[in-house]
């Protein structure tokens, strides 16, 4: 059976592949020869439905008559005057199956290192209680320079409020099966998308400070010195964002954006560093997913014996997440931060640990987006993305629209990150320090 561990498990980002489809999707591409707009838009939608009537890994497509949708949407389709309105009609076709992991992207170059497209201001949201509040602010950034703290809530980008900004976000994802978890993360996409752009350019920020006095700085967006991670197919380069230190109490705390192999190095240098910790932090929050078999890789890490941290269910069979033990395993308590925006492959590191009863799950909810999926290329040109398997966690809990539940849940609140804090990351520490006073 072909082993499924290195699909990518990505929510949010329409670039997801795996070698062996992306190699069979240029292959289409390059012997295509229908030029008329009209029948390629129409190709497309024979693609989609029967891509989904063969791969979807179940069967009975969750109780969804699709043979039934095929009926409804196929005049939609016949309809459609352009490229823009058909992908439409696909997306609100797939979102009758109710899950993550299938849509239709319109197919855009990718910003690459160096193109002056990845200009940002060094601000990091997350949602708190319905807002967008500043999270963290990375330093040598011109949001740094400005003075803008955590807990500081987003009001308005150049002159349009946040509200206004997410609104057509908040439109596109009326009625449609995601977790509140998932929608926020959406939300905090779409205005990062506005806070950032091209560099050299500048944006006027609207801020409420500690006493919600509104504060309004000019920020300059700049391309931060980053490492990227190489394309893989269509998934073009990502940052490659990685931070660990000592916290006091001797606990080791590492954090990082997105399971991508360049991150495999630095987790595994990190948990050899912490080998004389008292215990271990994992921060997923705001971690949306990425190559599947880096999960197992990092267990492998932690666990003395081999185990599994849960499985897929595919049309072909079904295949386990193996974690094979590591030489010198860290032995120590292990705790994971979650958050809204911890999503796929982070939901099948934090589940498969909880269940084995190897970590402890701190903080709030996750996305519930946790299928593993592939791209082809449509005749219109348009990336689909489709999930080909569903996950459970090693006993049998479908986290898909659900989500991993934290052993102990802590909100984030403004207060805490206006006063320095961070209520999550602090009880995290407080659970491993307790830990270790009863051994």
């Amino acid at each position: 059976m072909r082993s499924k561990l290195f699909y990518l498990f990505l929510p949010l980002l329409f670039a997801l592949s795996s070698a062996g489809v992306y190699s069979q999707a240029v292959a289409t591409a390059a012997v295509a020869v229908e030029t008329d707009p009209a029948k390629l838009r129409m190709a497309s939608f024979e693609k989609v439905w029967s891509t989904v009537n063969s791969r979807h890994y179940d069967p009975t497509f969750g109780g969804v008559n699709w043979a039934k949708v095929r009926d409804d949407y196929r005049p939609l389709a016949e309809k459609a005057a352009s490229d823009d309105e058909l992908h439409g009609v696909l997306r609100k076709m797939l979102g009758e199956l109710g899950l993550s992991h299938f849509s239709v992207f319109p197919k855009m170059p990718p910003p690459q290192p160096g193109d002056g497209a990845r200009g940002v201001t060094g601000i990091e949201l997350v949602m708190v209680d319905g807002k967008p509040v500043v999270f963290r602010v990375e330093a040598g950034l011109s949001a740094a320079e400005s003075n803008v703290r955590p807990g500081y809530v987003l009001n308005k980008i150049d002159g349009k409020s946040a509200t206004e900004i997410i609104k057509p976000m908040n439109e596109s994802l009326a009625g449609r099966p995601l977790t509140d978890a998932s929608k926020n993360l959406y939300r905090e996409r779409a205005l990062a998308a506005a806070l950032n752009g091209r560099t050299g350019t500048m944006v006027k920020v609207e801020l409420l400070d500690r006493r919600d006095r509104k504060v309004t700085v000019e920020l300059e967006r700049r391309e931060a010195e980053r490492e990227f991670s190489q394309a893989m197919g269509n998934f073009p380069p990502q940052e490659v964002i990685f931070e660990s230190r000592r916290l006091d109490g001797n606990v080791g705390y590492m954090r990082f954006n997105m399971w991508v192999i360049p991150q495999m190095m630095k987790l595994r240098a990190a948990m050899r560093e912490f080998g004389d910790a008292s215990g271990v932090i994992v921060d997923l929050r705001g971690n949306p997913g990425g190559v599947g078999g880096m999960a197992t890789g990092l267990a492998g890490l932690m666990m003395k014996e081999q185990a599994s941290l849960g499985s897929m269910r595919s049309r072909e069979g079904v295949t386990d997440f193996i974690v094979y033990p590591q030489q010198t395993p860290f032995a120590g308590p292990v705790v994971i931060l979650t958050d809204h925006g911890t999503g796929s492959t982070s939901e099948v590191f934090a589940a498969g640990l909880q269940d084995l009863g190897r970590a402890t799950v701190v903080g709030t909810p996750s996305a519930g987006a946790v299928l593993p999926s592939v791209f082809d290329t449509l005749p219109t040109g348009a990336i689909f993305q489709y999930a080909v398997s569903d996950y459970r966690s090693p006993k049998s809990v479908l986290i898909e629209g659900r989500g991993v539940f934290p052993d102990r849940q802590v909100r984030q609140t403004r207060q805490a990150l206006l006063n320095g804090g961070d209520e999550q990351l602090e009880a995290a520490v407080k659970i491993i320090l307790e830990k270790g006073k009863g051994n």
